[in-house]
């Protein structure tokens, strides 16, 4: 329904229109708000003016700009966008909402994990394993959530669960990582 972009890079320079034919960019103010746990941007979108279709022009609208530097200021990760109108007439309406993904500028980074979260948290639960066979007691923390174990069966059955999800998404054929047989009898 809307047409922010559904994904753009960390620090680029964002533009998009949206045209509402119920509502006159004139009079109604058309705002877009867009949150995540790594950050927020609140924009007032500026009304185009309406050009005679006669002479080629378009009807109006409005134009959201989010310039680099604001864009720089999101994280890396997914956002919700919502909508937002005020009218003369009917006040302050929501008009919906979308999603949004962020993407790290590469031009940046100096390192760069390109597992995706499941590997990543496999990898801290055998770390954990290992130390909780050691006589240790777990704890290891994900994106700022810290996890402390201290039952071995707890850490043993999400490190099967990741192992199978993993395998699951990188061979699509798959069965579920179970095998499954079937007999026919008369």
């Amino acid at each position: 329904m809307f047409n922010i972009p559904k994904q753009f890079t960390q620090g680029d320079r964002i533009t998009w229109k949206e045209k509402l034919d119920q509502y006159n960019p004139a009079t109604d103010n058309l705002s877009c708000f867009i949150r995540g746990q790594n950050g927020s941007l609140d924009l007032t979108a500026t009304p185009l003016p309406s050009a005679s279709p006669l002479l080629g022009g378009t009807e109006g609208g409005w134009e959201f700009l989010i310039p680099e530097v604001s864009s720089a200021t999101l994280a890396p990760g997914g956002y919700k966008v919502q909508f937002v109108i005020v009218t003369t007439a009917k006040g302050r309406q929501t008009l919906g909402e979308a999603e949004l993904e962020v993407c790290p500028s590469l031009e940046d980074l100096t390192t760069f994990d390109v597992r995706d979260a499941d590997e990543i948290e496999l990898e801290a639960i055998t770390k954990a394993i290992a130390q909780l066979v050691s006589g240790g007691i777990v704890e290891y923390q994900i994106k700022g959530r810290k996890v402390t174990y201290q039952d071995l069966n707890t850490l043993t059955d999400r490190q099967a669960y990741l192992r199978n999800r993993i395998a699951k998404r990188k061979n699509k054929s798959a069965i579920g990582g179970r095998n499954v047989g079937i007999s026919f009898c008369d």
